[in-house]
Order: structure tokens, then sequence, then C-alpha cells
């Protein structure tokens, strides 16, 4: 019996860590593009994050549209921006969407990458 209340105990932990660990969906383009965009919906306790990925030496440029109350973050490159460009790396960028001021209401926004 006390097998398998750990083993229980195991896959309840499983099971809530995959629940919580959020996916970051890419920011994709259209084929021959250069820009792409996404769109959600973000709370004080629900942020976004999404990814992209670039060639070293190009200029990815994020623009934040639809809310002023909304601001992302590029780990290690920015913090909380609505318009930020900045030469790349080759590798893969992380993005976080997020509410700048605590708010009941859900924030609505549209994220605009463009690489040249």
């Amino acid at each position: 019996m006390k097998h398998v209340l750990i083993a229980l105990a195991l896959w309840l932990c499983a099971v809530a860590g995959s629940a919580t660990a959020q996916s970051c969906p890419e920011i994709r383009f259209a084929r021959g593009a250069s820009s792409g965009e996404v769109s959600g919906r973000v709370t004080d306790n629900a942020p976004l994050c999404f990814v992209f990925g670039t060639g070293a030496g190009q200029t990815a440029r994020l623009q934040l549209l639809g809310s002023d109350n909304t601001c992302f973050t590029i780990p290690g490159v920015t913090d909380c921006q609505q318009d930020f460009s900045f030469r790349t790396s080759a590798g893969t960028y992380r993005v976080n969407v997020f509410q700048l001021f605590r708010a009941p209401a859900y924030e609505q926004f549209a994220l605009r990458l463009s690489i040249r």
C-alpha cells in the first residue's frame, strides 16, 4: 500500500508540473515575409511567452501594440519595452509579455516581430 501511495504522489507531482509548465509558441513568418505577429491577452497572474530564432548580425525589432499596460522582456537583452530593436546573435530568443501594473482585467495585445 505504501508503494502505491508513493507512486500516486509522484504521478500527481508530474501531472501538476506539466500543467504549470508554460510552452512558448514560436513567432512564425509567412513564406517570403520578414515579419510576423502573434496576439493574446495577459493578466497579472498569467504572462505569456513566445520564442523566435535568428542568425548572427541581423536586426530584430519587436513592437507591442494594443495596450498601454503591457510590456515585453527578452531575458539577457532588455526589460519591459513596447518597441525595441537590437542586433542578434545566432540562436533562439524568448520574449515574455506581461502586465506592467496590476489590473483585474485582461490586457489584449499584438506582438509584431520584424527581422532584417
